[in-house]
């Protein structure tokens, strides 16, 4: 799969959980950028150096602000509806086999996730409130272990 290609899901594939997040990072500097002046640069400029060591992690192509599912094969990646509802495509996926482990952790009110690779990467994600995101880690942590 090229960059910039969009993921559909395949003939067969069942969606078992969907959750919002965001990069590793985003709440804090959001607080941070609220008081400050270009608060949205400041986000971007964070969101860019997660991006680039994520994508150097092995990690899709991914919006800041993202939505997440699993999928009985993969992990995918897309960008939220407007509407809130779930996308008919995604920008990227991670194939189950890519995964060695995912954890998730609490922070307070922040849920950070840590996608560890087979190929030793580590990219981490967090959401707000993240109820739906530590159940979307429950059911990946179950298909990675019947592998």
């Amino acid at each position: 799969m090229k960059h910039g290609d969009l993921v559909e899901l395949e003939p067969g594939e069942q969606l078992l959980t969907i959750a919002r997040a965001s990069f590793r990072g985003a709440a804090a500097v959001s607080v941070r950028a609220t008081f400050a002046l270009g608060s949205g640069r400041m986000r971007l400029r964070a969101f860019d150096v997660w991006h680039d060591a994520a994508i150097a992690s092995g990690f899709p192509l991914v919006p800041p602000d993202m939505i997440v599912a699993a999928t009985d094969q993969r992990v995918l990646f897309g960008k939220p509806t407007f509407w809130g509802r779930t996308p008919s495509h995604y920008s990227g996926a991670v194939d189950l086999g890519q995964l060695a482990q995912i954890v998730a952790v609490r922070h307070g009110i922040v849920t950070g996730v840590a996608f560890a690779f087979t190929d030793g990467g580590i990219v981490e994600i967090e959401a707000l409130r993240g109820r739906q995101l530590r159940r979307l880690v429950l059911v990946v942590d179950d298909l990675l272990a019947r592998k």
